[in-house]
């Protein structure tokens, strides 16, 4: 005795429920790249912006003390920055200028107002390549120019 398949008969699915379960695969496929990519950039921006802060944080722990003298040729004295490393050194007048780059040199040779600074405490013109250079009490790597270490002194103690 054999038994008998039991045959189910095959559904056909029609045209229109066809097109409509495509369109329902097209539609996740499509929400699914969307979301991978969302989250890929999300992912991105998330590691550059913690990578950012690490960076701001390593600077800021290696800015010297502030009212320690900082050395002139760390300093981009036309950004009145703090850099860490060694500037381009720019002479004018028999007297020496640090740049960061080229264009700074340049407005070093070209602006003379871009080698003088305001003494903080005496409220007095001050040759940046003279002068007293210490970092900026706000830890931003900003630096102040006085014209004395006195003067960078009192001013740290206001």
């Amino acid at each position: 005795m054999k038994k008998e398949k039991s045959e189910r008969p095959v559904k056909r699915l029609s045209k229109k429920e066809k097109e409509r379960r495509y369109n329902i695969f097209i539609t996740v496929f499509a929400i699914l790249l969307f979301g991978a990519a969302f989250a890929w950039m999300i992912g991105t921006i998330y590691t550059q912006v913690k990578s950012d802060n690490e960076a701001e944080e390593q600077y800021r722990s290696s800015l010297p003390v502030s009212g320690n003298a900082v050395p002139h040729n760390l300093v981009c004295m036309v950004n009145n920055m703090y850099m860490g490393v060694q500037q381009i050194a720019v002479p004018v007048n028999d007297k020496t200028y640090y740049g960061c780059c080229q264009k700074c040199v340049n407005d070093l040779n070209a602006d003379e107002s871009t080698r003088f600074a305001t003494d903080p405490l005496s409220k007095k013109m001050v040759d940046k390549a003279t002068a007293f250079i210490i970092i900026n009490p706000d830890k931003s790597g900003a630096v102040l120019y006085f014209e004395s270490e006195q003067n960078a002194k009192k001013y740290l103690e206001k």
